[in-house]
């Protein structure tokens, strides 16, 4: 069972050239989906860790 004082939310390589490359849903239900799990992240007061692999790079900046 999962304990709010033991976890914490990790969000890996959102970025818009990323986001390109998704197939299996439309653009934007993903980048709902990726916000709703900030929210409840937010809600439940977890510590949320957001990282790129190069935001410089090809993969762009985290999605706005």
């Amino acid at each position: 069972r999962l304990d709010k004082n033991d976890a914490a939310v990790l969000l890996v390589d959102h970025q818009a050239g990323l986001l390109s490359l998704v197939r299996d849903i439309e653009p934007d239900k993903f980048k709902n989906n990726v916000l709703a799990l900030g929210d409840l992240a937010k809600y439940f007061n977890l510590p949320t860790i957001l990282t790129t692999s190069f935001e410089t790079g090809p993969n762009g900046p985290l999605v706005p």
